[in-house]
């Protein structure tokens, strides 16, 4: 039977646990699987002014192939799984009283 001490532990032992070392894997990937390795430096030539079609065009030269529309929604995914970074919080100015607003009275 699990106890909440045992939840604890366990949850402390996943938290410590890697993924297995897909670098030195022969495992085929999908093209999308491909694109998502690749999505960092994909999305830093789209900045550089890269078009989706030649990123499209380079890719078929390593044997990737996908379509324009695809790699766009799967770098836009890409980027959605990437922590949001933090905006600073604006805080709203008080209203300015005047003689004439009810505050004011």
């Amino acid at each position: 039977m699990v106890t909440m001490k045992d939840i604890q532990s366990i949850r402390a032992d996943l938290k410590k646990r890697k993924p297995a070392d897909l670098a030195n894997s022969d495992r085929p990937l999908t093209d999308r699987e491909a694109v998502k390795q690749l999505a960092p430096i994909l999305l830093k030539m789209k900045k550089r002014g890269f078009t989706i079609n030649a990123l499209v065009e380079l890719l078929q030269t390593h044997q990737i192939t996908v379509k324009g529309s695809d790699l766009s929604r799967y770098l836009r995914a890409f980027q959605g799984d990437k922590p949001a970074e933090a905006k600073p919080v604006r805080l709203k100015k008080p209203p300015i009283k005047t003689a004439d607003s009810p505050a004011g009275q």
